[in-house]
């Protein structure tokens, strides 16, 4: 199957009220991450020799995956991809600014390390979880 019918079965088979219900929770997951970033609060880390950055690595990985599910095209899951990279680049110069973070390029390359799995997890073929997760639901529910 082509990427590009692919595509257009994500919006048949979810629906497109459905669709902008995922696409909004990843706004909101986009808008946590920036608030994590940027809040003056102690952020629990995952105790390991890499810090914080296993907790740069999930998030951003994450985030490539949410928006992997919604767009199905190779293009369109790397516009995400370079969206997400300066998000994590952006983020980074604003901690910087802001008196109580620091910049971490480190964190920027866990970041894009985050992102790059993410995309390849995609592309290796996860990038359908969504339709499952729907075609699950509308068998189960009642009628």
């Amino acid at each position: 199957m082509t990427d590009q019918r692919l595509s257009l079965l994500v919006g048949k088979q979810v629906g497109p009220l459905l669709w902008r219900v995922w696409f909004a929770s990843g706004l909101g997951l986009v808008a946590l991450v920036v608030y994590l970033s940027l809040a003056d609060i102690y952020l629990p880390v995952i105790t390991s020799t890499f810090g914080d950055k296993i907790n740069h690595f999930i998030a951003y990985g994450a985030l490539m995956g949410w928006f992997g599910q919604l767009y199905q095209t190779i293009r369109k899951r790397l516009i995400i991809a370079i969206i997400l990279l300066f998000l994590g680049v952006v983020l980074e110069f604003a901690q910087g600014a802001t008196g109580y973070r620091y910049l971490d390029w480190v964190d920027a390359v866990a970041n894009s390390f985050g992102v790059l799995i993410g995309l390849l997890v995609l592309q290796m073929g996860a990038g359908n979880i969504l339709l499952m997760i729907n075609r699950w639901v509308l068998d189960n529910r009642k009628h």
